[in-house]
């Protein structure tokens, strides 16, 4: 049974602050590999940053000019430019705290389609992606990911009364007047494939919003996406409900646990990022941070906090 979603926690509390071991912390990053066995170990003065002192690479070069370019996809809640012009959302809040530690204050966002994501990251357009993107084998053979630091269930959005009975993706099969909406470059895509959805079903859409644009003028009959994207999208529109969250089927029968993380194109980045990551997983920054949204219950970070890069790889 999914867990009751918590209540908005008002407010970001700064409780887990680490200024006081930040020299203790950077010597780490400089003396330990992380991240996953099936990459390479980085450089030992690449992965971190001594007290005072750059990195080397492009972690070195992005400390000493103090921003980084992130990529988001404008999904509410994972990762999207605020009415205040300012990048938020889960991905992005996390990744602030930890560029923090790592020397670097300033995050800016480009905002493309999530299907251009990675292309843009392979091509430099930003140096991390920080979209709430879930892990899988086919992405982290792409771009090098860091743990992941929340999981959470699919839904549908639908008709206010859901009409058409709609529950899962098994029940869009079973119905072959039903449409469904998915956004190009999302594990949806190969969800509904597993599922035998046929294409003359599904209609896929270059943005998110466009999605629920379709939903409430009566041409696609639900939208699929995350239970936290699509509960939060039913709230800002009539018409409109989110079923119960599930987990998806993958070709082999398989309950597919969907999870989220940061990715990057520069190696030793991820490493030293993903050193402070699992510091704020084991304290609770992770949790404190990701479960001020109220779509996300202790439960979804604690599955993530469980689990490494490694569980979706091999």
């Amino acid at each position: 049974m999914l867990p009751t979603r918590r209540d908005a926690i008002s407010g970001l509390t700064r409780t887990f602050r680490r200024r006081a071991l930040a020299s203790a912390a950077a010597l780490a990053l400089a003396l330990t590999a992380c991240g996953g066995d099936d990459t390479a170990d980085p450089t030992a003065d690449g992965g971190g940053q001594d007290d005072g002192e750059t990195a080397d690479g492009r972690l070195g070069e992005l400390q000493q000019q103090g921003t980084v370019t992130v990529g988001v996809a404008n999904e509410v809640p994972f990762g999207y430019v605020g009415d205040d012009g300012e990048v938020t959302g889960i991905g992005p809040d996390v990744a602030r705290e930890v560029l923090a530690e790592l020397g670097i204050e300033e995050m800016q966002a480009q905002v493309v389609e999530f299907g251009e994501l990675i292309g843009g990251l392979q091509a430099g357009q930003f140096d991390l992606v920080t979209a709430g993107m879930y892990i899988t084998p086919e992405r982290a053979a792409q771009v090098h990911f860091t743990d992941p630091d929340y999981c959470v269930p699919e839904s549908l959005a639908v008709a206010e009364g859901n009409p058409m009975d709609i529950t899962d993706y098994q029940s869009i099969l079973d119905n072959t007047d039903v449409t469904v909406a998915v956004a190009t470059g999302t594990v949806e895509v190969d969800y509904l494939a597993d599922a035998g959805v046929p294409d003359d079903q599904i209609q896929v859409f270059g943005d998110i919003d466009g999605m629920y644009r379709a939903l409430e003028a009566g041409e696609v009959d639900a939208v699929t996406g995350t239970l936290a994207t699509v509960q939060t999208q039913v709230a800002a529109r009539s018409g409109m409900e989110a079923v119960d969250g599930f987990f998806p089927i993958d070709a082999d029968g398989e309950e597919v646990l969907p999870c989220g993380g940061h990715a990057f194109a520069d190696e030793d980045f991820r490493d030293a990022f993903n050193e402070v990551l699992n510091q704020f997983r084991e304290d609770g920054t992770t949790m404190e941070i990701i479960t001020q949204y109220e779509d996300f219950t202790e439960e979804d970070v604690e599955l993530a906090n469980s689990l490494t890069l490694e569980d979706f790889v091999e």
